[in-house]
């Protein structure tokens, strides 16, 4: 961490502006975060990590020059330095290896100036990732599948639990003999 992002972090933290992690994200989530509510962070993603670009509002902030990145993964925009919101994408595909490294040093400046918040994630790795079967949500309407899935998660944490609560208990007993 350079001496600039140690001090910013500390102005940060003492005037309480610390960002919020928020972990996986969809694209969809992170258009709200593109500086049309003041209230809420202004977050841009980089090869799918999504850093807190509050700090620099004047240049990511409505009415900014950098305005169109915010909300927005901006991987192709930034490796071919364009502003065509056609390039406003994570799609890589096609970029010469001198446009992978001008995006891999605008990847640098951002972990060296603002902090990463979180990561995007599309809506079936959400699936795939509690039922890689994905046969019993495959029917489903989203809010139904949303609902099978935190009740899959929440199944695997009651699991997770129990199992813990068994050794705890095998363990005491074995303390005991």
């Amino acid at each position: 961490m350079s001496i600039y992002s140690a001090f910013t972090a500390a102005i940060d933290s003492y005037l309480g502006l610390s960002p919020t992690q928020l972990g996986d994200v969809t694209l969809e989530e992170l258009k709200v975060f593109d500086g049309s509510d003041p209230k809420k962070p202004l977050l841009m993603a980089i090869k799918g990590n999504i850093y807190d670009v509050s700090r620099s509002r004047m240049f990511y902030g409505p009415g900014g020059p950098y305005a169109l990145f915010a909300g927005r993964d901006a991987s192709r925009a930034l490796a071919l330095m364009s502003f065509d919101p056609n390039d406003l994408t994570g799609n890589l595909e096609g970029l010469s290896s001198s446009e992978l490294e001008v995006l891999q040093d605008w990847e640098y400046k951002f972990m060296e100036k603002y902090v990463k918040v979180g990561q995007l994630v599309s809506d079936e790795t959400d699936v795939k990732e509690v039922d890689p079967s994905k046969e019993e949500t495959e029917g489903l309407h989203s809010s139904e599948r949303d609902a099978e899935v935190a009740k899959t998660k929440n199944n695997n944490i009651n699991q997770s639990h129990d199992e813990t609560e068994e050794v705890q208990a095998s363990e005491k007993g074995t303390d005991e003999s």
